[in-house]
C-alpha cells in the first residue's frame, strides 16, 4: 500500500477547459440551431428560385422574355363540306361537314421595350410573335390541299349589310352575282389560313368606306393582325405578377393614301395572359385567361392539384362553362344559345363567335344545322396546370372553335340557305410546348433532391448544435467539480477518488509523527 502524505497531495484549483472555449462552443451551437430553423422556416431553394423569377429590370426573367422563346402550339382542324352541292340545290336540309387537320404551327413570343413604373409595381411591354409551319406534325402541305369550304368573304359582308338599309343590300347583291360569287368554293388551306385578296371585301369598301378596312381574310392572318400593335401593362410585384392592368391597341389604318391610327384601351379584371401567375397561388385566387388575338377572356374553374412529374404541386384548371353563357349578338341585340362566345368586336364586326368543339356543353340546337360533329369531352379537354409554388404554367391544353353566326341574308340569292344559322369553321388546339430537359432537371432539383438536401442540412445542424451544447455543458461541470480540491491516490492496480476533502481526513502519517 502506498501511502500519500499531505505534502504528496496536489490540491486541484486549475481549470480542465478554459472558460473562452465554452462559451464559443455555446455561441457555436446556438447559431447551429439558429440556422437550422431558418432553413426550415423560409426554405431558401424556392427563395432562390422566386428571386430569378422576380419581374423586374435585370432580373433572370426578364432577360429571358426580351428573346425570342417558344410559346404555344396552334393545331388547326378545317370544317371540309362534303354535300355542298346537295345542300345548296336544297335536297339535303344540313349541311355536312368533316374534319381535315391537324396543320400545325409553332410560335415565338417575344417583347420590346420593357419599362418598369416609378415604383416599381408595374411593368409595359411591347408582345411580338410569329409563327411557324410544322410539316412533320401535320398532315400535309396546307398549299397543296384544297378543301370545299364557306366562302368567308361572301358570307361574312352579307350578313353585316343585313341591317343596312334595302338599296344597299340590293345593291350589294347585284354585285355580287354579277361577280358570279358563290357561297361555298373549293381552295387550298394555305389562303383559307393566311387570307386572299376578294373583290367582295373591296366591293364592300367601296359601299360602306371603313366597314372593314382590311382587304383579305384569313384566319391566321386576322388572328396575329400586323397592321395593330399592343402595349401591355402587368402586375410585378409578388402579389399581382402579370396580372393585366391594361391593353392598348394601335390599330394602323390606311383609307387609299390616308394613314391614320386608332388607339383603344381594355381593362380586364384578375386576367393572365398564361405566360406567368403570381407564386405562392392558391385555389382561392380568381384567374381569367386571355389572348390578344380573341380579345376575349375565359373565366378558368379550378379541379383540384396533382403532382407533376418532377415531384411539384400543379393546380388544375378548366373553362369555365360561365364564358359560353347569356352573349349577345351585336347586329340584331338577340340572345345567343347557350355555348356560344361573341367575338365580333375581336375580328372587326365579322360575325365570328367561339364555342366548345362540335358545340360541346351547346344548346343541342346548334347541332341542328349540321352533321358530322360529335362532342366528346374526352377528346377535346381543356386543362391547364400552373405550379403552385413558382406560379409557372406546367401544362396547358386548350380546345375552342371559330364559327360564323349569320344573321338573316334571304335577300341575297346565293346565301340565303345560310340564313340565322351557326356555322362551324375550325377548331383550334392551344399545347403548350413541353419544358426542356434543362428547366425539367432544375425543377426535379428544386422539388425532389432539394428538399432532402435541406434535410440533411438541418438534420446535420441540429445533431452538431446538441452535440456543441452536452459538451460545454460536460466541461462546465467537470471545471466545478475539480474546483471543490478532491484527493486522488492509487492502492495497487486501481484508481479512487477520495469522497472527503483534504481538511477534514486525518493521514495515516499525522499519526506516526505525533
Amino acid at each position: 500500500m502506498v501511502l500519500i502524505t499531505r505534502k504528496m497531495s496536489v490540491p486541484m484549483t486549475n481549470q480542465i477547459t478554459k472558460t473562452s472555449k465554452i462559451l464559443s462552443r455555446s455561441i457555436i451551437a446556438i447559431l447551429c440551431a439558429i440556422a437550422s430553423v431558418l432553413l426550415i422556416i423560409l426554405d431558401p431553394i424556392h427563395s432562390i428560385v422566386n428571386y430569378n423569377l422576380r419581374l423586374e429590370t435585370g432580373s433572370a426573367l426578364y432577360n429571358l422574355l426580351r428573346h425570342d422563346i417558344k410559346a404555344a402550339r396552334l393545331s388547326l382542324f378545317m370544317f371540309n363540306i362534303t354535300n355542298a352541292e346537295k345542300f345548296m340545290s336544297g335536297e339535303d336540309k344540313k349541311m355536312k361537314v368533316k374534319e381535315v387537320g391537324p396543320f400545325v404551327y409553332q410560335e415565338y413570343r417575344w417583347f420590346e421595350d420593357m419599362e418598369m413604373n416609378a415604383n416599381g409595381t408595374e411593368m409595359g411591354m411591347t408582345p411580338k410573335m410569329r409563327s411557324e409551319f410544322l410539316p412533320d406534325e401535320s398532315i400535309g402541305d396546307p398549299k397543296n390541299i384544297n378543301l370545299t369550304f364557306l366562302n368567308l368573304p361572301l358570307l361574312t359582308t352579307t350578313s353585316l349589310l343585313s341591317p343596312y338599309p334595302s338599296f344597299i343590300r340590293f345593291m350589294f347583291s347585284a354585285m355580287t352575282s354579277q361577280m358570279k360569287s358563290k357561297a361555298i368554293i373549293n381552295m387550298d388551306v394555305h389562303s383559307l389560313m393566311w387570307g386572299y385578296e376578294n373583290p367582295i371585301i373591296t366591293l364592300c369598301n367601296k359601299l360602306i368606306p371603313g366597314l372593314i378596312y382590311f382587304d383579305r381574310i384569313g384566319f391566321l392572318d386576322r388572328f396575329y393582325d400586323k397592321e395593330s400593335d399592343y402595349r401591355i401593362v402587368v402586375g410585378a410585384t409578388k402579389q399581382d405578377r402579370f396580372k393585366i392592368k391594361s391593353v392598348t391597341k394601335y390599330r394602323h389604318l390606311q383609307q387609299g393614301s390616308m394613314n391614320d391610327l386608332e388607339v383603344s384601351e381594355l381593362t380586364f379584371p384578375d386576367t393572365y395572359e398564361g405566360i406567368g401567375y403570381p407564386p405562392e397561388l392558391t385555389p382561392e385566387v380568381p384567374i381569367h385567361w386571355y389572348r390578344l388575338s380573341i380579345c376575349r377572356t375565359f373565366a378558368l374553374q379550378y379541379k383540384g392539384s396533382k403532382t407533376t412529374e418532377y415531384g411539384g404541386e400543379g393546380l388544375q384548371y378548366t373553362l369555365n362553362n360561365s364564358s359560353f353563357i347569356n352573349e349577345t349578338n351585336p347586329a340584331i341585340k338577340k340572345t345567343f344559345p347557350k355555348g356560344i362566345m361573341d367575338i365580333s368586336k375581336c375580328y372587326y364586326g365579322m360575325p365570328f363567335v367561339a364555342s366548345y368543339p362540335h358545340f360541346l356543353d351547346g344548346d343541342p340546337k346548334l347541332l341542328e344545322a349540321v352533321d358530322g360533329l360529335m362532342p366528346d369531352r374526352k377528346k377535346y379537354p381543356n386543362d391547364i396546370i400552373i405550379d403552385r409554388r413558382a406560379g409557372i404554367p406546367f401544362y396547358t391544353k386548350l380546345s375552342l372553335q371559330l364559327n360564323i353566326a349569320i344573321d338573316d341574308v334571304s335577300y341575297s340569292m346565293e346565301a340565303r340557305r345560310f340564313s340565322n344559322k351557326i356555322l362551324p369553321v375550325l377548331r383550334l388546339e392551344v399545347d403548350q410546348p413541353k419544358m426542356s430537359d434543362g428547366i425539367m432537371a432544375l425543377f426535379y432539383l428544386v422539388y425532389t433532391i432539394g428538399p432532402w438536401f435541406l434535410i440533411i442540412i438541418e438534420s446535420a445542424l441540429f445533431i452538431l448544435s446538441l452535440y456543441l451544447i452536452i459538451s460545454a455543458a460536460r466541461c462546465l461541470y467537470l471545471n466545478r467539480s475539480f474546483n471543490s480540491n478532491w484527493l486522488i491516490f492509487e492502492t495497487g492496480k486501481s484508481k479512487k477518488i477520495l469522497s472527503e476533502t483534504q481538511s477534514d481526513v486525518p493521514l495515516v502519517s499525522d499519526y506516526i509523527n505525533a
